[in-house]
């Protein structure tokens, strides 16, 4: 992969990547490379916590829509 083709893929990272920033957060900030370079450093259990969180939020979206942000009363 060249660098172009990485710093491309860092910018663009898929939603279990984004995930895997929002989970581990601090671990992600002490990292020197990018999102997905964090994603490819994960170990299979992390990658699938990952992907299982993001497909019950989508289904749950499908299912159910998204929230309207307003505080309830």
């Amino acid at each position: 992969m060249t660098e172009q083709e990485r710093a491309y893929r860092n910018l663009h990272p898929h939603a279990e990547a984004q995930m895997a920033m929002w989970l581990w957060g601090d671990e992600y900030s002490q990292q020197r490379g990018g999102s997905m370079d964090f994603w490819d450093s994960l170990g299979a259990s992390r990658r699938n916590h990952c992907i299982d969180c993001v497909s019950y939020i989508l289904k749950s979206h499908q299912e159910n829509g998204r929230a309207t942000g307003e505080m309830p009363a």
